[in-house]
């Protein structure tokens, strides 16, 4: 059955190509594609290959979340980029993708939509995940660059889903001053994203402002590390350096990495 599109992509790619060229970006819009990570390595393997590079496409047909599961990315249902910075010889200081991840969901409050962000990389929204990114460091076209991919539904997918977890979507929001213009909430989530990544000196700031103002904080959770058996506890800060930190019953403190997983703790 068609469905109207809930994000008007050409009225998205057009405004995207004048703000790419206003800014110096390269730019790469695709009305299909696998993936737009595999769009952004692409465009990279040119020579000519400038950075920033962002790509968005109206349809991925295999884009994929964490862990491997799979993304449904359907044309018209949500803002689906990638981009590509420069990544600096200098110590990382605080993760970008939380500093992202913090800087987006900053954004879509902004335009009334009450995101929150769930550690270590997603986008939250009154308990169903709205979006989320993955990012990796690597050698691109012969240079060294950090390669995000963000995925944010507008509407919920229409099909059915392999990850065990709730969707949640833009247009599930009631009011809010980004309906008034999604096409601009779009450009300035991709702009913000592109903005956080090429500026790690804000990564920390960015970090802080998310210490206590996450899905986790206070909540019981059940921690299943990537090596050693499970337990429980409260979910507490993040750490400057990422980690979250957790309240075990027995009074220890735990520092827990991205490659542990964190759920729900079940009554």
């Amino acid at each position: 059955m068609h469905r109207e599109p809930a994000l008007d992509f050409d009225s998205l790619a057009g405004r995207l190509r004048s703000l790419a060229d206003e800014r110096g970006w390269r730019l790469v819009v695709e009305s299909r594609t696998t993936s737009t990570n595999e769009s952004v390595r692409e465009a990279m393997r040119s020579v000519e290959g400038a950075l920033p590079c962002v790509a968005l496409a109206a349809t991925q047909t295999a884009g994929v979340g964490r862990r491997g599961a799979r993304w449904l990315s359907g044309p018209g249902d949500g803002l689906w980029f990638s981009l590509a910075v420069p990544a600096g010889a200098s110590p990382v200081t605080a993760p970008p993708s939380l500093a992202m991840a913090a800087e987006l969901a900053e954004r879509l409050r902004r335009g009334g939509v009450p995101a929150e962000v769930k550690w270590p990389n997603d986008l939250y929204l009154d308990g169903g995940k709205l979006g989320g990114l993955m990012l990796e460091r690597g050698r691109f076209g012969g240079r060294v660059a950090w390669l995000a991919g963000v995925g944010i539904n507008w509407r919920l997918p229409d099909g059915a889903l392999e990850a065990g977890y709730h969707p949640a979507a833009l247009d599930r929001v009631d009011g809010g001053a980004w309906r008034a213009d999604p096409v601009g909430l779009a450009l300035d989530l991709i702009a913000t994203a592109v903005e956080t990544l090429a500026a790690p000196e804000c990564w920390p700031s960015a970090l802080e402002r998310l210490r206590c103002r996450h899905c986790w904080y206070g909540v019981a959770v059940e921690v299943l590390p990537e090596r050693g058996e499970g337990y429980r506890g409260i979910g507490g800060e993040i750490c400057a350096d990422g980690r979250l930190e957790v309240h075990r019953a027995d009074g220890c403190r735990v520092a827990v990495g991205p490659n542990d997983r964190v759920r729900a703790a079940s009554a």
